[in-house]
């Protein structure tokens, strides 16, 4: 695979809602060869908010495109730098502007103000 995407709980919730600009994104992942990275905190998110979506979260983790990561101590160091220089604390948003940053990938988010908070100049495409 030669690029990617993170995902943050709005675009999770897209999904969730079926709202046709995010499940196009999982219908042509594969074949544009995209990795879509879904933080373990969007689903915890999105799980709570929206317990009814639940089968098609767990559909979502057997995508061939999709790889969960999780919040690791190391990167929960560089995540909490990150915040307190943005002097914000979303630990979901930090998450995905930090492995957004480091893989070099845009996020995907149909709420990219949250993001922004954190990294305005952050490469975000709107589902």
């Amino acid at each position: 695979m030669i690029g990617g995407k993170v995902l943050d709980a709005s675009a999770l919730a897209a999904l969730a809602r079926r709202r046709h600009s995010a499940l196009v994104w999982f219908d042509i992942a594969p074949a544009l060869g995209l990795t879509l990275y879904v933080p373990s905190l969007a689903l915890t998110e999105v799980r709570a908010v929206r317990p009814d979506a639940a089968p098609l979260l767990a559909d979502l983790l057997t995508h061939p495109s999709v790889i969960v990561g999780e919040l690791d101590a190391a990167t929960a160091a560089h995540v909490d730098q990150l915040l307190t220089d943005a002097d914000v604390f979303d630990a979901l948003a930090g998450h995905v502007v930090y492995t957004a940053r480091h893989r070099g990938w845009p996020a995907l988010s149909a709420d990219p103000g949250r993001l922004h908070r954190v990294d305005r100049t952050l490469d975000v495409e709107q589902v």
